[in-house]
Formats: C-alpha cells, structure tokens, sequence
C-alpha cells in the first residue's frame, strides 16, 4: 500500500503542478499580448506626429 500511495500523490502533485504552470503562462501571454497592443497604438501614434 505505501508504494501505490506514494504513486497517487506523486501523480497528484504532478497533475495540480502542471495545471498552475498552463494557468501562469496563459496570464504571462495575455499580459503580453496587451503590451504589444498598447506598444502599437503607441507607435501608430508617433508615427503620424512625425509625418
């Protein structure tokens, strides 16, 4: 029994590991990917100050 145990909680810890990794990269993306559109507005922006 202790060898299956230590199976389960390994495999659980693993699992819970894995899903807070794919929820931490799906926030870093969105966070990207709104700073890349602030940084675009931004460059539209002095684009035509300039021109």
């Amino acid at each position: 029994m202790g060898l299956a145990e230590a199976l389960f909680l390994s495999a659980v810890t693993g699992a819970a590991s894995a899903v807070a990794t794919v929820v931490a990269l799906k926030v870093d993306i969105k966070w990207i990917r709104e700073i890349l559109k602030d940084y675009g507005e931004r460059i539209k922006t002095l684009e035509t100050k300039v021109q």
